[in-house]
């Protein structure tokens, strides 16, 4: 089991700060210095602790450019798409994100706490439910476009019916029970 390094002990706000720090592009003894100057950590924080954490970050942002570069591409693709393919494409996008942060650098499951537990099981059923969303989405949409296909289609049949010289009794059974549109 791996311990919780120095870094991941730090307050929130700190780590967040290192986070923007690096990303500004300071380097390690600059980050590090900084933290010392700002007296924002209690205990001393080892050079090396940095520069894992640094390394951490560093390869975290560089998957997240290659993935943002590979949504971009996928969008850009899609664009033509309907919006049921973007949207399901989506959702299995974040359910292998999520599929692959369980897993450790090491190949081996990463271990979570209750909160991350509790909080990933609320982001799979909140998949679950977009997933449902998205079915009932299509099928409304679906309903629709047949109802106005049925619509359309008894207005041609009673237009046609009526030049054909046939009554309106006739021509309402036929929207009635043909179409399933009443008269």
């Amino acid at each position: 089991m791996a311990y919780p390094s120095s870094i991941d002990k730090l307050p929130d706000e700190v780590r967040a700060l290192i986070g923007r720090l690096r990303g500004s592009g300071w380097t390690i003894d600059e980050i590090l210095a900084h933290l010392n100057k700002l007296d924002l950590v209690e205990d001393a924080i080892s050079r090396s602790a940095l520069a894992r954490h640094t390394q951490k970050i560093d390869a975290l942002t560089e998957h997240l450019k290659l993935s943002r570069g590979m949504a971009t591409a996928v969008m850009e693709r899609l664009e033509d798409q309907d919006d049921d393919k973007t949207a399901r494409m989506n959702m299995e996008l974040m359910q292998s994100l999520l599929f692959q942060l369980l897993m450790g650098e090491d190949g081996k499951p990463v271990e979570l706490t209750p909160k991350d537990a509790m909080q990933l099981a609320t982001t799979l059923q909140r998949l679950a439910g977009a997933g449902k969303s998205d079915v009932e989405r299509v099928r409304k949409i679906r309903e629709l476009a047949a109802t106005e296909a049925r619509q359309h289609a008894a207005a041609d049949a009673e237009e046609t019916a009526k030049e054909a010289g046939l009554s309106a009794d006739v021509v309402a059974q036929i929207k009635s029970k043909i179409l399933g549109v009443s008269a």
